[in-house]
């Protein structure tokens, strides 16, 4: 003989002791639906977050060390300044007015080529002539040259003049009043037969003039005090 149930099929019971388990299971093992545990995916997460932290500080400090060492701009170079005027010449030793009159000069001065070169040069340590004596022949066109070589560091000239001391005493004083001409005698000197240029020390002067007729005449250095401390010479001319 069979047994039956009631009308319904029999179903056991769940325990009072499980109901926790019905209700969505535990937070470390899952929820109801089988997903992976919460722990895990906080671990995940985490490990997510640490690795994109390490990729940015090394990209930073691979910016920052190429930064580094990538070599500094060459500053621009700079240009050399230009002058706002051009640099002032070599000053002359006299000035512009004084050279235009401190040149050769003489009556007999004259522009031809000459027939006898002479050489003249004042004492090394006095004022004086370092030749005190000249002869040449008369109506001859001589040239002088006068070179200013003395240890003392004065300027000299050479002058002849037509006559003796009187005359030489009044061709002076009318250089020394020309001290705009560097004291050598005005062009209309009366007995001023040729003259040179005042020289400084180291240059040379020339003049070429015809000579006199046959005679004695002095010749002398017009520079102020030079022909009282007896800075003269005599020439004579010849037949």
């Amino acid at each position: 003989m069979s047994w039956r149930g009631s009308g319904s099929s029999f179903r056991p019971r769940s325990s009072g002791g499980s109901r926790s388990s019905g209700n969505g299971g535990s937070t470390f093992s899952g929820g109801s639906a089988g997903g992976p545990p919460l722990i895990v995916m906080m671990g995940l997460a985490f490990g997510v977050g640490f690795i994109m932290l390490l990729v940015m500080i090394v990209s930073n400090v691979g910016q920052g060390g190429a930064i580094a060492s990538a070599p500094a701009t060459a500053p621009p170079p700079t240009a050399t300044p230009r002058p706002t005027s051009a640099p002032a010449a070599t000053q002359p030793t006299t000035a512009p007015a004084a050279q235009a009159t401190n040149a050769p000069g003489g009556t007999n001065v004259v522009n031809e080529t000459p027939a006898q070169t002479v050489e003249l040069r004042p004492a090394p340590d006095a004022l004086a002539f370092a030749q005190t004596s000249l002869s040449l022949p008369a109506n001859t066109v001589v040239k002088l040259d006068f070179i200013n070589q003395n240890n003392l560091g004065v300027q000299h000239n050479w002058v002849l003049v037509n006559g003796g001391d009187d005359v030489a005493a009044t061709v002076n004083n009318a250089a020394q009043n020309n001290a705009d001409a560097l004291f050598v005698p005005p062009p209309d000197t009366p007995n001023a037969l040729a003259w040179t240029p005042m020289l400084n020390v180291g240059q040379t002067g020339s003049v070429t003039f015809r000579t006199p007729p046959p005679g004695t005449y002095l010749y002398i250095c017009t520079f102020p005090g030079h022909y009282l401390a007896g800075m003269k010479g005599t020439l004579t001319v010849t037949q």
